[in-house]
Formats: structure tokens, sequence, C-alpha cells
């Protein structure tokens, strides 16, 4: 039976031999139970890389490479069963050039039947997708390259389609704007999330898009509150509009990113310069050879210098005889980092002397090398005229009190003496030491003495006026008799503070006694009257004795601590010191008791509410016969200076470590992705990522113009100077800048100018700069003005526009940092406000200059000079 079968199939294979070999798919017949190879056309046998010398073999022993894939075992299956095997997209290892390389096909084995229905053979067909499955896998390879470049810049997809309004989306994009996972909706669904004052004009944006008319181009920010978390967000959605060739909007899609971190940066960047530019205290910045590069409004008004565009050295500053005492200075600076003493500045208009106390600090480059100082200066006239009217209080006090025949007195709440007149001393013989506390009893013969304590006591404890009469000794032995009276003394909440009194003598009952009881309630006026002058005063002021314990506060200080004033005298407000500040102060304040010398340090004190804030404590001593006899202090907060300088330095770190790398990586992707999508013929995808990257260029310039501001500013810009025909550089800029643009024409109007000696790169940013200037200022005009001259040893060139122009008042400004058109044409105009005043220091430090001609509404003309000198030779 099986030999009739085996004949019927030679029989068959006369009849296929023919179809087989001119079929240009692989084609190839095997017979048999063992598989033999028994018809093959060119197209198989060039797939299995293999000779017609196959024929006649097994399957198995002509594809021995085939070992370990499933095919031996199908054959034998569909032989055995008579049912045919279709595969799709199969992978197939086979033996090319020596080496098992990997292919794709779609191919069947269909068995073969004689009329009895018994399988004789299995033809085999086949197609080569080897291509189709590589280039399938390729594009899902790119799209999961497509969405790691999203997720890395963290934009979310959306495609609107116009028909319907119905919004599709990725699920960052679906969360940014507030819906919860998976929910679909439509254009009108996602107005709802859309915050209600920006609304209106996310729909006009929108309509503006879909005009046909227009570009289609659609950029809008705005805010959304989540409909499941409630959660406010910014966001900066773009996208474009695609037309048929009716004017059909066929497609509207785009990105959208989620911009609250950077929009709230800005503003508190803008409260923080708010801050600091009307900050009580002198703010300055300058670079590391002294040229000022900011002086904030207080401290211009403070120097006057609130008129002048132009800012001064550092030196200018300073009073000529107070600049040997920049040597200092430098020292500290170089040594630690951080200088701090008084100095006089100068008024810039009257030449007056400005006494202020300075922190001068270096402020650092990314790799640790100093680029510059920052000086925070704090006027002291306020502060020096305060204790003058202190110290002059006090004198007046001394020489009232002195004069007076009566002697005078003050206690404490504890019944204390803490302060008598000169009278008492005259009188007595008396020294202060003997006198304070209750060694004023001593003077009081023996008799009298038990009962004035005694009265003394009584009328304390219930806090009333105060009044005994006793005899005193006097130092020459004589005996009188006196009145001494108290007044109790409360502060602002009520509380008893003590007695201030006299004790006059009334032996002598005169006219004149009565004249000087007078006098002495005049004296218990001025008395109260300086308290209220050191109450008044906004600082804590205290005095100390020699010994170092405070022995007075004014009303500030009671205030700062919430405690009464017997809580802080003596020792005890040491306490409210902060631990780690309390070695220094010791350090500090022990010296200076010690020396006499002026008393000065920072340290954090804590307040009623348990808050630390940064102190800055200064004492002068007060000498009696060349003796000091106690200390005036005072303790001024500077803790908002702290936190300022704080918040500076945290800022600048931030903004030297963060911007560029993670851009030039998106920018590399972009790159790497457009040209993929070039290759595989997807221009329009390819278009979207260019597009991409035109704004990552956009975002790469305004870092360079950051850096190029940094580097002025630290004085490490460098430049690469050689000899170049102006004309010729200036000729291949404007050609590279024309292709950027379809509607201006940039016209070049060329004198002769030569060569010049400076860097060409440079001069071309420069340019480059002017002109983009031009073109984005002048949206309307069609035409831009390029032209050079020479005159004598400069050469000048011009770009003029014929744009919207600069007021008078602003043509100066253009060229300061950050400086931008304000009002309702910031945002019509973006930027940094930098390139201006790179431009200019580009040209000034190549020894040049640049202005500025212009007529609101009518356009502007920028030109810079540059000097010129003899070509010397070709290599210098």
């Amino acid at each position: 039976m099986e030999s009739y079968i085996y004949q019927n199939a030679l029989q068959n294979e006369n009849l296929f031999k023919t179809i087989i070999d001119e079929s240009p798919s692989p084609v190839g017949l095997y017979v048999g139970p063992d598989i033999v190879i028994t018809l093959v056309n060119n197209a198989i046998l060039k797939v299995w890389d293999k000779d017609v010398s196959i024929l006649g073999k097994t399957f198995r022993q002509a594809l021995p490479e085939l070992e370990g894939q499933p095919f031996f075992d199908i054959l034998d299956e569909v032989y055995a069963t008579g049912v045919a095997y279709e595969a799709y997209g199969e992978r197939v290892n086979l033996l090319v050039n020596g080496q098992l390389q990997p292919f794709y096909f779609n191919f069947t084995y269909k068995p073969l039947k004689n009329d009895t229905g018994e399988v004789w053979g299995i033809l085999n067909t086949a197609d080569d997708v080897t291509e189709l499955v590589l280039t399938r896998q390729k594009l899902a390879e790119n799209e999961e390259r497509i969405r790691f470049a999203l997720d890395s810049a963290q934009l979310g997809t959306w495609d609107m389609n116009p028909a319907n309004e119905v919004v599709t989306w990725d699920e960052r994009c679906n969360r940014l704007h507030g819906f919860a996972k998976d929910e679909s909706m439509t254009y009108k669904d996602v107005l709802k999330n859309i915050h209600p004052n920006d609304r209106e004009m996310v729909e006009a944006k929108v309509k503006q898009a879909l005009n046909p008319t227009g570009s289609g181009i659609y950029d809008c920010e705005f805010r959304t509150i989540g409909s499941v978390d409630k959660q406010l967000r910014w966001l900066r959605s773009r996208g474009k509009a695609y037309f048929d060739d009716s004017g059909k909007c066929i497609r509207f899609a785009g990105t959208s990113l989620d911009i609250t971190a950077g929009i709230r940066d800005k503003e508190e960047k803008r409260k923080l310069i708010t801050l600091i530019d009307n900050i009580y205290d002198f703010i300055s910045l300058s670079d590391i050879d002294g040229k000022v590069t900011y002086i904030n409004t207080v401290g211009r008004k403070m120097i006057g210098l609130d008129d002048v565009e132009e800012l001064p050295n550092d030196l200018e500053f300073i009073m000529p005889d107070e600049i040997s005492k920049l040597k200092i200075v430098n020292k500290s600076l170089e040594k630690s980092g951080q200088w701090s003493g008084q100095l006089l500045y100068r008024h810039h208009k009257t030449g007056d002397a400005i006494p202020v106390y300075i922190t001068s600090m270096y402020t650092y480059d990314p790799s640790g090398k100093p680029q510059g100082k920052a000086t925070i200066a704090r006027d002291l006239r306020s502060e020096i005229a305060g204790r003058q009217a202190l110290i002059d209080s006090e004198h007046l006090l001394q020489n009232i009190t002195s004069a007076s025949p009566t002697a005078l007195w003050m206690s404490n709440d504890e019944g204390v003496i803490i302060y008598v007149n000169k009278t008492w001393t005259d009188w007595t013989g008396q020294t202060n030491e003997q006198i304070v506390g209750a060694g004023w009893l001593e003077a009081i013969v023996p008799e009298d003495r038990g009962r004035a304590a005694e009265r003394f006591l009584h009328d304390l404890k219930l806090q009333q006026p105060y009044e005994v009469d006793f005899r005193i000794r006097r130092k020459t032995g004589e005996i009188r008799w006196c009145i001494a009276t108290g007044n109790p003394q409360y502060n602002s909440e009520g509380r008893f503070m003590g007695y201030v009194g006299s004790c006059t003598d009334v032996t002598e009952k005169t006219k004149t006694d009565i004249e000087l009881q007078q006098k002495n309630n005049e004296l218990n006026d001025q008395i109260r009257q300086f308290e209220f002058v050191t109450d008044f005063m906004p600082v804590q002021l205290w005095t100390a004795k020699t010994t170092g314990e405070l022995d007075y506060v004014n009303k500030q200080t009671l205030n700062f601590f919430g405690l009464p004033k017997e809580d802080i005298i003596g020792e005890k407000w040491l306490d409210y010191i902060h631990a780690e500040d309390q070695p220094g102060y010791m350090v500090a304040w022990t010296e200076a008791l010690q020396s006499g010398n002026i008393y000065q340090y920072e340290f954090r004190l804590r307040d009623k509410n348990g808050n630390y804030k940064w102190h800055l404590a200064r004492a002068l001593p007060f000498k009696n016969d060349d003796e000091i006899v106690r200390w005036f202090g005072t303790n001024t907060d500077i803790d908002e200076q702290k936190q300022m300088q704080r918040q500076k330095d945290d800022f600048l770190g931030i903004a030297s470590h963060e911007l560029k790398t993670p851009v030039t990586s998106i920018k590399a992707y972009a790159q790497v992705l457009g040209a993929m999508l070039s290759r595989e013929g997807e221009e329009k995808k390819a278009a979207m990522v260019m597009k991409m990257d035109a704004q990552l260029n956009r975002l790469t310039n305004l870092i360079g113009d950051l850096l190029d501001v940094t580097k002025i500013n630290s004085g490490r810009i460098l430049f690469n100077k050689v000899w170049f025909d102006l004309n010729q550089a200036v000729q291949e800029t404007i050609q590279d800048l024309q292709a950027t643009t379809h509607k201006h024409i940039l016209v070049m109007d060329f004198k002769d100018t030569g060569k010049i000696y400076s860097d060409k790169e440079r001069i071309g940013q420069v340019i480059t700069n002017l002109v983009t200037n031009a073109i984005k200022y002048s949206p309307h005009s069609n035409r831009i003005i390029i032209s050079t001259m020479r005159e004598g040893n400069m050469v000048t060139v011009c770009v003029e526009d014929f744009g919207i122009g600069i007021p008078d008042d602003k043509k100066e400004k253009v060229f300061e940092q950050f400086y931008r058109v304000s009002g309702s044409k910031q945002h019509t105009f973006p930027g940094l406000g930098l390139g201006l005043y790179i431009s200019n220091e580009i040209i000034r430090r190549e020894g040049g200059k640049m202005w500025v001609n212009s007529t609101e509404g009518k356009g502007s003309t920028f030109c810079f000079s540059l000097p010129v000198a003899d070509e010397i030779a070709t290599d210098v």
C-alpha cells in the first residue's frame, strides 16, 4: 500500500514541479513519512542558504540546524494527522554564511492526500516577513522611547477630535487636568475643571487655534482644580490644530506640563527680591574686582545714588580716610570669607560721612572659588543719635541731681537701693558701693535706724508712698534732721517697679527748704521723663554693673521676654541665650569688662513665645573720673537679616547647580527620537519632536545667557582674539539669521571697515542678539537694516528696526540685567532680559561702547563701536 502511495506521489511531483519553480515565494515538497525533500524552488533554497544537493535527503538531514526548533515535530504531526499547520511571523533560526541568524515567516505545512484520503506528502509554502516583523519591533521600541522622553520631561499628551470634541489623553495628562483615572471626557468636561478665572482665556485660545486662517498654534498657561483631590495646579498646555485642504480641522493635539512649582518659585523669587530691595539695611553685590553690580533701593537712597544709573566701584562708597581699613577687611575675607565691623560710608551728593556697621562676605561659584562680595550695612546714625540722647539724658539727670541740695534715690521692687545722687555722698561720705542695697542705713544715727528701716519695709510691702524722718551723721560729724519720701513706680501693666524718692534736710525750716522741695518734685518729673525716653526706644536697652550683672532694662526688653524685670536683671537673662551661643557670648562680655573696650556680639535670644531670634548686642562703658562705673548697652533684632542671608545662599546654590543637566538630557533624547522618526517616514511626528527640540534650544540659550552673566560677574569670561574682516563676519552672521525669518528682510549697508583684532565668536554673538531683538520687537514691519562704517580708529556696527521703539526714560535701562519691557507687553516679548546686558559687557570688555537711539512707536537703532588698529601680523 505504501509503495502505491509513493508511486502516486512521484506522478504528482511532475505536475507541481513547473508551478513550484516559477513561484516567487519559497515552496518545498516533502514526500513520505521520512519527510524526504523531493521538490524545492530557488526561493526556498535562497532562504535556507542551500543548493539542489539537498534533494532526496530527509528534512532532518538537509537542515540539521533546525534541531531543537519545533519544525521537525510539526512536520511529523502534519503527516500523521493530515491536519494542516499555519504560522504567522514565526521565528526560524537558519544557517546563513556559517552562522545561525533569525528570520520570520508566514508559512503553511499543507498535507497532500491521494484519492483514498491518505497523506503522501506535505507542501510547504512561505512568505519572508522578517523585515516587517523587525520594523514593527522598531516601532514598538520607538513608541517606548517616546513614552520615556515624555515621562522624562514630565509631559502629558492629549488629542481632541474636533468633530465630536471627545478628548483622549494619557494617564499623566488625565491626572494633571484633575480627572479620576480612566475617566473619559469631552472638551466641555475639561473646561469644568479649569479655574473659573482662567476658563474664558482658555476657550479664547482654543478658538484661536481652531481658526483655519491662523497658525493653528495653541499655547496657554492656566490653573486646574482636581475633581477628586481638589488640588490646584498650574499647567502649561501647548498644541497644534491640523487642517485639510478645505480648511476643516481634522486633529487638535498637544502636551500639558505641570508648572506649579515654577509659578510658585517665580512668586517666591519676586517676594524675595522685593523684600531685599526694601529691607531697612543697605545691601550690595560686587564682583571680585570690586565692581558693584547691585544695590538695593534703601542702600541707594542712603548713600545718595537713588537717581544714578552707573554704579561706582566699592572703594567710592567709603570716606577717603577709611580706605586704609580695607587692607584689614580683605585679609579677613581671604582668611575666613567674612568681615564685620564699623566704617564710614560717603554720601555721593553731600559728601557727608555715614557711620555704618557692615558685614562683608565672599560669594562663591560652583567650584568653590570666590566670585564676588556681598555686603550688608546698617546705618548707625539713628542708633548713635539714640545712644547720644541716652547719654545726654543720663548726663542731664546726673547734672540736675548732683546740683540738687536734696539727696535723690531709687530702689527696685525688692527695696534694694539702686541709685543715689551725689548729694547723699557729699553729706555722708559714703561711696556708691557702700550706699547701694541697704548700706544707706549706716549713715542714720543708731537711735533712728531701726524705725526708718521698719517704716520702709512696711510701706514697701503695701506698695504705698513712703515717708519717714530721721537724723543722719554727716561726714563732718554734724547731726542733721532729714525727711525721706518715696513715690511708688509702676510699669504700663500696673506692676510695682520700686520707689523714686528724695531725702531732704529739714533742720532749718526756711523758705529755701520749701523751694528745694519744689525742685525735688521737678526732679522726679525729670526721672519719669528719663524712663519714658528709654521705654520709647525701639531697641532693647539695658545697663549693667561693672561686674557684668544687669541692673536695668527698658520696656522693649520686658515686652520681648514677656517677663517681669526681676526675672531679667542680674544674671537671670543668660538663661534665654541659645546654648550654642552662650560660650562665645561669655568670652566676648568678659573680655569687654576686663579691657573696657566696646562690647559687641551676635547671639540668639528666646522670646516670650519660645522662639529664638538673632540679636546684635553692643555696650559702651560709662566712666566717672576715668573709672568705669556702669555699662550702657542695646540688643538689636537682626533675625530678619540672618534669614534673608540664608534664603539668598539657598537660592544661588540651587540656581547654580540644577539648570543645565536635565535640559541637555532631554535635548539629546529629542534629537535621537526626531532622527529615528524621520528615517521611518513619520514626518509629522518628527516635526513635533523637532518643535520640542527648538523649544529646548531656546531654553538652552536662556541657560547660556545665565551662565554668561555668571562669568561676566565673576570676571571669568574669556576672549579669543584674532584678526578678522569685520564686514565678512557680519555678512556671514546675517546670512545665517536670514534663514531663520521669512517675514523680515535683513538689509546690509556696509562701508569699508577693514580687519579688527577681537573675539570673532563673541562679536557674532552680539550681532545675533541685536538682530534677533530687532526681529522680535518689530512684528509689524518687514525690514531691518544692518550697517557698518569706520571713522578714524573706531568701527561702528548698527542694527535699525522699525518696531515698537523705547521710551526716552527707559533707553539706558535696556542694558541692565533682567530688564524687560514693562506693562502688558511683558508677555508679548518674552525673555530673561539678559541679552543686551551680555552684549554690552562683551563690547565694553573689548574696549568699545554700546548705545541706542530710539523713538517710541517708530523703531530703534542699536549700535556698538570697537577700537581698530593697524594689523601687525596675521598670527597676532
